[in-house]
């Protein structure tokens, strides 16, 4: 058994679960829901609509009224200063019901092929808090995050029936996600190489375990990892590059109305243990190579070097007959 095969066939088959979990993570509510791409932020957008109304009147709308409760109404004066003291107060101590009035969820995820939504535990500000995943979309190959689309469905089946323009959402989130996922469709192809890849790598590999010092089916392992490796070290470099944009023009956009996004550092940390362990592999193989090809150049020399003493001495008569003609 060819010992030295085995680890880079083991190599390539933590790269290619790695990169699997890439693609699948979220791919039904609660699996590796913090392996998210890029998550939003959504529970303080019910204070920049209470804020903006309380400004523009010193008593609160109907609207206002259903998502404040009948006790701080009672203390509510006719004054705007006083207004928007009992109203900031309402908002600390309540914002997953603002939320809930609104219609919208906490948090929105995108993942490669889905994205989820669902509400904070206990609560938003709570200093450790849990993601409660309340539903996710069909798990789709090249899928669209259309959060615009989404978030105003929310809205307008909410408790106060709004829309975007309520709640002034700006187009410049939908456009930063759209570069995103435009980035994810190229994304998808890349993982799907690198996969493909790594899996028919670890076949080979276990051919190899039976073929001693086969330089073949060496250079055959390098090339398929070196393959896999570039593949998956082109998609890890793209969503690192375009994660980090998006999640920028949306917090420039989005943090006055109360949308934050943040980067998926643990679907980085994946993808990128996934690279470097790949490279691992395409080395391993480097070195199998070069020692399968110095094993059969010796074997040719001592090959061409043996023989029998009459066929040494043949050849030497030979070649001195030849010298005296």
């Amino acid at each position: 058994m060819h010992i030295p095969a085995l680890f880079p066939m083991l190599g390539a088959i933590v790269a290619f679960v790695l990169s699997m979990l890439c693609l699948f993570a979220g791919s039904k509510p609660g699996f590796m829901e913090e392996y998210s791409v890029i998550m939003l932020n959504t529970s303080t957008v019910g204070e920049s609509i209470i804020s903006a109304r309380v400004a523009s009147d010193s008593t609160p709308s109907s609207a206002l009224r259903s998502i404040i409760d009948s006790d701080a109404q009672n203390k509510i004066v006719s004054t705007n200063v006083e207004v928007s003291r009992d109203l900031n107060g309402i908002i600390g101590d309540d914002a997953n019901k603002l939320a809930s009035d609104l219609g919208i969820k906490q948090w929105y995820s995108m993942h490669m092929m889905d994205m989820c939504e669902g509400t904070y535990t206990p609560n938003a500000t709570a200093s450790s808090t849990k993601l409660n995943v309340t539903s996710c979309s069909n798990v789709t190959t090249m899928y669209h995050f259309n959060i615009s689309e989404q978030i105003s469905k929310e809205l307008q089946t909410g408790k106060l029936h709004l829309d975007l323009s309520d709640i002034h959402w700006p187009s410049d989130i939908q456009n930063g996600l759209n570069d995103l996922g435009t980035a994810l469709n190229a994304l998808f192809a890349l993982y799907a190489i690198g996969i493909a890849a790594a899996g028919v790598s670890i076949i080979t590999a276990f051919i190899a375990l039976f073929l001693h010092g086969s330089r073949f089916v060496s250079f055959g392992n390098w090339s398929l990892t070196c393959l896999s490796f570039f593949a998956l070290l082109t998609a890890s470099l793209i969503i690192t590059i375009v994660q980090l944009k998006a999640v920028d023009l949306i917090n420039k956009y989005g943090n006055s109305i109360g949308v934050y996004a943040y980067k998926g550092n643990k679907f980085l940390i994946l993808t990128w243990v996934a690279v470097g362990i790949m490279l691992l592999t395409v080395a391993a193989w480097s070195v199998d190579y070069c020692l399968a090809r110095k094993i059969k150049n010796r074997e040719y020399t001592e090959k061409v070097g043996s023989g029998s003493w009459w066929q040494r001495r043949k050849k030497s008569d030979e070649a001195s007959l030849r010298g005296h003609v």
